[in-house]
């Protein structure tokens, strides 16, 4: 057997030992207990004055925090999502703004027909009214104290606007109208005026009977609510497939939760709620504060990285002129790269603003200067690479606890991605790991151009594919493409000879190959994830024309906000630049032939990744930044005209 064919055998069978492994793993979350009884009721209760301390009081609740909407916190949105058990971002519907929405005493909701054509003309399977209309025949019923605004009686609408009865009371007789409406109908939800209604509440349900209690939705900002669930068991914290976070559950999973205890089933976005582990109110406050504020300390932390890195690179020019810049190079290269191990470990605790934002940045530029030191060039990027992949990797397969905690997570308070990769991830893991197959490649004399070279691009390729993508870990189908389209041309330009169509051809379908086989794994595994269930099990090539749509609207959104156009323009201009001056920036560059690959799967990585995801110019601006840090590096530490080039790293 060739070399290439040995290292491709002994990838793959080491790749499908970790999936076997994976996907063998003993589920430990209890799931919703569900079956068709038609005794069983629900009561979806939304109660003033409502906290995550005062619902973890009750006796046989377990409580969480809830997720209202994807983006900024809206009432009435918030209210429809819970009724459709499905959600989509705010800029993809037309017109954005909510309709004006009331509930009439007759059961009618006015201005209903103008949420559905609304909702009709997203890009998503959004349906108004369809929790009150999977309950049955006899529908929804809705409960009002006096005075009451009645927006909540929303979620007890079917998909015509109508709800099948709707009693307005005085605030003492709520709980036991809602009762006597329960002996009627399957699903009632309710306005309970204070705490004091919902222990009522408790205190009289029978055990068919499932009660949901939530915050009150206030009209004002709010990007947590507390939610509470009596009939699963007492004393745990929720959960849900949709966010994989413990004492975290999204609007969107309530409906499917209903139907499930109800009818044993659902058809819905949302998952079934979830029984986790103890409930522990003061680590999910600390989450939720932590969760607050790691969005706004992103660009102010990479803000005193460059702030710091000027510094220090005009003092070492003062000192040492030219070689101190190119030790600034090199040492502002490597600090980009440590950016990404060092934000998991800050994210351990919760550090002050001041003590994260000046904390990365200096233990970033301290280890880039040692790792320069202490590792000769170009081969110091393995360090900060190699760390980065398997601490993503490690965390992604414990949950990613860490990553959502960190500044370049996803924000589960966005609503629009709860766990695994967030997008600036997604588009700057690709090139750490092609920089460290080059860097490791330098190492071991193997960075000419070569079918070994190739076979090392690839086997990294797939691996990085299937942590960012398999719904298991990462559970990110576009990292999969993103990824496929670096490694796919890094693999094609580490091959011996010319670039034909053919090669090109191929480069082109790997993407398109790499989401196919994420496809088949999550559904042979029961990964569950967002492609699986958006469009490989929700209603063949319409849905997945919707979601194609939809996420182009929201990458044309995000290309025309702030200072996103200058920063694209400059993004693609200078991919652009490298292109033309491809030659003179790897000449006299020990293993130019792996270096080139490297920087090329980079800049493709950002590319593709802008035009196959809904946040689009965000992963060109990040991929290019790593990737133009990258080619700092390198460029600090080539060697003069007049010096040699080192054998030994060619």
């Amino acid at each position: 057997m060739t070399p290439v064919g040995h290292a491709a055998r002994t990838g793959a069978l080491a790749l499908l030992a970790l999936l076997a492994a994976l996907a063998v793993t003993p589920a430990v979350r209890a799931q919703a207990p569900g079956g068709a009884d038609p005794g069983r009721r629900a009561v979806v209760a939304f109660v003033a004055g409502e906290t995550l301390a005062s619902v973890a009081r009750d006796p046989g609740v377990s409580a969480g925090l809830l997720n209202p909407n994807q983006g900024r916190y809206r009432r009435t949105q918030m209210l429809l999502d819970v009724s459709q058990g499905a959600r989509t971002s705010r800029s993809a519907y037309s017109p954005s703004a909510e309709p004006l929405l009331f509930v009439r005493r007759d059961g009618r909701v006015a201005g209903w027909d103008a949420a559905v054509a609304r909702a009709r003309a997203a890009p998503a399977g959004v349906t108004p009214g369809l929790l009150a209309s999977s309950v049955g025949p006899a529908g929804a019923a809705y409960v009002a104290p006096a005075g009451a605004d009645r927006l909540a009686g929303i979620v007890a609408a079917d998909t015509s606007g109508r709800i099948a009865a709707v009693d307005v009371v005085a605030p003492g007789a709520v709980v036991a109208r809602t009762l006597a409406q329960a002996r009627r109908h399957r699903l009632v939800v309710a306005t309970l005026p204070d705490r004091a209604a919902l222990r009522d509440l408790l205190a009289r349900r029978s055990e068919r009977t499932l009660v949901i209690a939530i915050t009150d939705p206030p009209p004002a900002d709010a990007r947590v609510l507390a939610i509470g669930v009596a009939g699963l068991g007492g004393g745990r914290a929720l959960t849900s497939r949709t966010t994989r976070t413990d004492g975290l559950v999204a609007a969107i999973d309530v409906a499917p939760t209903v139907t499930w205890w109800l009818d044993g089933g659902d058809d819905m976005t949302g998952r079934p709620i979830e029984l986790d582990g103890p409930l522990d109110v003061a680590a999910l406050t600390e989450l939720r504060e932590r969760l607050e504020v790691v969005r706004g300390r992103r660009y102010p932390t990479l803000g005193m990285l460059g702030a710091g890195w000027a510094i220090l690179a005009a003092g070492a020019v003062a000192l040492r002129r030219r070689e101190g810049w190119r030790w600034a190079l090199r040492t502002g290269g490597l600090a980009v790269l440590w950016i990404l191990p060092l934000l998991l470990a800050f994210a351990v605790g919760s550090p002050s603003a001041t003590l994260e934002e000046a904390g990365v940045a200096a233990c970033a530029l301290a280890l880039g200067a040692a790792t320069g030191a202490l590792v000769r060039w170009p081969l110091a990027p393995a360090v900060p690479g190699a760390i980065a992949l398997v601490a993503y990797t490690v965390d992604l397969a414990a949950g990613s606890p860490l990553i959502v905690r960190s500044i370049l997570g996803p924000n589960p308070l966005a609503g629009s991605r709860f766990f695994g990769i967030g997008n600036e991830l997604e588009s700057t893991l690709p090139v750490l790991g092609l920089a460290t197959v080059a860097a490791l490649a330098c190492a071991t004399g193997t960075a000419r151009r070569s079918g070994r070279l190739a076979a090392a691009f690839a086997l990294a390729g797939l691996a990085m594919g299937v942590v960012l993508g398999w719904g298991r870990l990462g559970a990110d189908v576009g990292g999969v493409i993103t990824v496929g389209a670096g490694a796919g041309l890094a693999t094609v330009l580490a091959l011996p000879g010319r670039l034909t169509a053919r090669r090109v051809a191929a480069v082109v379908a790997v993407p398109a190959l790499a989401v196919g086989a994420l496809a088949l794994v999550d559904l042979a595994t029961g990964g569950d994830g967002h492609f699986t269930r958006t469009v490989l099990r929700g209603g063949g090539g319409e849905s997945l024309g919707d979601v194609v749509q939809r996420r182009y609207e929201l990458a044309w959104n995000n290309l025309r906000a702030g200072v996103m156009p200058l920063l694209a323009a400059l993004s693609v201009a200078l991919i652009a630049w490298g292109v033309w001056r491809r030659d003179r920036l790897l000449a006299r560059l020990p293993g130019a032939d792996a270096w080139g690959a490297a920087l090329a799967g980079g800049a493709a990585a950002g590319l593709v990744g802008a035009l196959s995801n809904d946040s689009g110019p965000i992963l060109l601006v990040f991929a290019t930044f790593a990737t133009g840090w990258l080619a700092a590096y390198l460029h600090g530490g080539r060697p003069h005209p007049a010096e040699p080039v080192d054998p030994l790293r060619s």
